[in-house]
């Protein structure tokens, strides 16, 4: 009877190599100088199971098989708010999966274009985008969408409408290689269809009306991801196009000459006429290019040239959804300002669900072709870790119900997470009145959903940093709501036998974010992290996940011998 010794010690010799006290701290590296962050209590950096750890088999056998065997894929799920919108601390324990580990990367997963709905991009990628967009976010008082598993959705019926995300924008070498996209998304009527450029060339993707998505083959592995929006007519949209750019243009040439009057007549006694009219075409030139026009008008939440009739399009997709059971309708709204509500308790759902508007049948017919995106999914067929970071800037755990992301599941169904770490929480509790008790009722109907997708799912609580409130203009005082959310999310862990990463108590507990703070680690709102500060929680975060890996393996049941016995010497 021997154990699997080559495996393990080939994992462990890998494992261990991270923690080598000569590696620099840089990506990929762990050498945690802890004596420089004596508030740091590293004895707590461990994976805490209330229940045991059995809950853990299905996801520690599948890391198994691919450590082992290279077969399978490991999909992790992390979600939260504005900690993991920012894509530092989980980017940088996806790069300690993928990196450390060469040859277990199998897709990026899912991924967003950020930017066309305003708000920052993770730190891992970059997204661009053209045309008018108008977004939905979980967080909103106000949604007109049905939302995802991403908590956010960018629709547009701009003819000129284009994203593009990149995803090794910010990689020394190139990390992604992916053979499949599925896009989340839809035409209200059918009349608009995306379409993946690659290499200047058209492909257009099959389309799963079942769930709102359409799958694209690339024909060569690729990083970047350019999607263009093709109306049915294509006529109408080249005509509309024309239309806004030359728009843009009579407005650049207009702004650029009411510019050289102010100039005129600031300097009118001092210069002549004639070379003030000469000015005016050079300054007309600074403003003709089309993309910084595109830029300057057309980047703000309303299409300037819209009609009303555009206006009343909206009212009806924003009506489509005001039957979700569950939302009020804003007319229902009684409650105080949504400012208010958010400092007195995290018991109160503060969305709701624009009224029904009666809109003629001559305004629903002339409204533009219009599409709303999701999200899109990466992946390639390879075996490995696929590690998606989910967060909305300010998401508390309803914000992700079914009323708010009807489609959470159906996405989640092309996912499927073997482990889920759980990182909500930061919003819920910035709070006066803390109610723990509606957050733990919050959290197992958010659990409860998961678990219809992947009943199997492991499940890591990271319980909340430490953080101050603000009072004064320039005046913080200690928070002590962090303690009591640490105490739920163990009673969490206990009720669903997940594990807990306790960062409250590792960081140094009640107080603690000001000596991070003073080690800028630490932003001055007292409740967001540097750059620093995030990698050196992703870094711990690792080091807790990979003990517990490795606990695993120490346990791994003995196995027979493959090489034959040898048979018994013949007697004379």
């Amino acid at each position: 009877m021997i154990r699997l010794y080559s495996a393990v010690i080939c994992v462990l010799a890998f494992a261990c190599s991270l923690f080598a006290k000569d590696l620099p701290i840089v990506p990929g590296g762990y050498n945690i100088d802890f004596a420089k962050y004596n508030f740091i209590d590293s004895s707590l950096n461990v994976i805490q199971f209330p229940k045991g750890s059995a809950s853990f088999e299905p996801f520690f056998n599948k890391l198994d098989t691919l450590v082992f065997e290279n077969r399978g894929q490991v999909r992790i799920l992390h979600i939260g708010g504005s900690h993991l919108q920012a894509d530092v601390i989980s980017g940088r324990i996806r790069e300690h999966l993928i990196k450390e580990y060469p040859g277990a990367n199998a897709g990026r997963g899912f991924v967003f274009p950020y930017s066309a709905a305003k708000t920052n991009t993770p730190s891992s990628y970059a997204s661009y985008y053209k045309g008018i967009w108008d977004k939905n976010r979980n967080i909103q008082k106000e949604i007109t969408k049905p939302l995802g598993l991403l908590g956010i959705a960018v629709s547009t019926s701009d003819p000129r409408a284009e994203i593009s995300i990149l995803l090794d924008k910010y990689n020394n070498e190139p990390m992604w290689a992916e053979t499949r996209l599925r896009l989340f998304g839809y035409s209200d009527n059918n009349d608009v269809v995306p379409v993946l450029r690659v290499d200047s060339v058209d492909i257009y993707g099959v389309l799963d009306s079942a769930s709102q998505s359409y799958v694209f083959t690339p024909p060569r592995p690729i990083d970047s991801i350019q999607i263009q929006f093709r109306w049915m007519d294509s006529l109408q949209q080249a005509t509309i196009a024309q239309f806004i750019n030359d728009s843009l243009l009579q407005d650049s040439i207009a702004r650029a000459n009411a510019d050289s009057t102010k100039q005129d007549s600031a300097v009118q006694a001092a210069a002549p006429a004639a070379d003030s009219a000469k000015q005016a075409p050079a300054n007309a030139a600074l403003l003709l290019n089309v993309d910084a026009a595109r830029d300057s008008m057309f980047q703000g939440d309303c299409d300037l040239l819209d009609t009303a009739c555009m206006a009343k399009a909206e009212e009806v997709r924003a009506a489509s959804m005001a039957n979700s059971e569950g939302v009020r309708k804003c007319s229902d709204d009684v409650q105080a300002s949504a400012a208010a509500n958010a400092d007195s308790s995290n018991a109160v759902n503060d969305h709701c669900i624009p009224d029904v508007v009666a809109i003629p049948d001559s305004i629903k017919k002339n409204a533009r072709p219009h599409f709303t995106l999701t999200g899109i999914l990466t992946e390639t067929d390879a075996p490995g870790i696929t590690y998606t970071g989910v967060g909305i800037n300010g998401a508390k755990v309803h914000d992700y119900f079914e009323e708010i992301c009807p489609l959470f599941e159906k996405q989640m169904e092309f996912y499927k997470p073997d482990l889920v770490i759980f990182a909500i929480g930061i919003n819920d509790a910035n709070v006066e009145h803390f109610n723990d008790k509606q957050f733990i009722e919050d959290y197992s109907k958010l659990i409860e959903r998961i678990k219809r997708v992947s009943p199997n799912a492991a499940i890591i609580f990271e319980t909340n940093n430490d953080m101050y409130r603000k009072v004064k203009k320039r005046r913080y005082v200690q928070h002590p709501n962090g303690d009591i959310a640490r105490k739920a999310f163990f009673t969490l862990a206990d009720k669903h036998q997940a594990g807990v990463w306790d960062k409250f108590s590792l960081m140094g507990g009640l107080g603690s974010m000001s000596k991070w703070e003073k080690a800028d680690l630490a932003k001055a709102d007292k409740v967001h992290f540097k750059l620093a500060g995030y990698n050196l929680l992703g870094d711990m975060f690792y080091k807790a996940l990979i003990n517990a890996y490795q606990e695993h393996i120490a346990s791994l049941p003995a196995q027979e011998s493959a090489e034959p016995k040898p048979e018994p010497a013949k007697k004379n």
